[in-house]
């Protein structure tokens, strides 16, 4: 099953005050551990989004199996960032079969995650395979090619979230333990490093 994977990478980092997607990770990058986690599991084409920090990220990426779309409206949300990586994908692959989308923000994703998001859409046919982790059920999610019209008509900093809420008879979801630790700021850092220091991580 073909599968078109978009990173989410746009935003401003308010919070943080700098690019957390390109704080260290082991030996790389927040950001570049989760491209080579979505390129080992060799989908169709992967999509990078980028928006504020596009030159920082544009310099510090390997972009041998990425392709990065800036969206010069980032400012206007998640949502603007989604329909942008989904036009230019759509556009050079029209017959993809599914979409991913992952956060940039997210440092314990690996391959893992995103090959049992794929065996659990092949196993139940349920068009809309999502993370569950804190009591959430969120990135990364995988969308079958039919809810295009519904990711299109998203507005403002709104994610799939919304689409997995109103379909819940089309959910099936994957287990994700430390999905709900996103970097947001440099506590949230700190705590990511703790982390990473006590368990093995990909």
């Amino acid at each position: 099953m073909s599968s078109g994977v978009i990173i989410l990478a746009a935003g401003a980092a308010t919070r943080m005050g700098k690019a957390k997607m390109l704080l260290p990770f082991k030996q790389t990058t927040i950001l570049q551990h989760i491209i080579n986690e979505v390129v080992a599991v060799e989908p169709t084409a992967v999509y990078l989004v980028t928006g504020h920090y596009h030159q920082a990220i544009s310099d510090n990426i390997d972009q041998a199996n990425v392709q990065i779309v800036f969206n010069q409206y980032y400012a206007n949300g998640m949502s603007s960032s989604i329909q942008i990586g989904l036009k230019h994908l759509l556009s050079d692959y029209p017959n993809i079969e599914s979409i991913i989308i992952i956060v940039a923000d997210q440092p314990f994703l690996n391959r893992d995650i995103i090959h049992a998001l794929q065996a659990l859409r092949q196993k139940t046919h349920k068009g809309l395979v999502a993370a569950s982790y804190d009591g959430i059920i969120g990135t990364p999610v995988l969308l079958a090619i039919k809810y295009v019209e519904q990711l299109n008509q998203l507005i403002g900093d709104k994610g799939a979230r919304s689409i997995l809420q109103a379909f819940p008879e089309d959910l099936a979801t994957v287990d994700f333990a430390l999905g709900g630790l996103d970097i947001d700021n440099e506590a949230d850092y700190e705590q990511f490093c703790k982390i990473l220091n006590s368990v093995h991580v990909n």
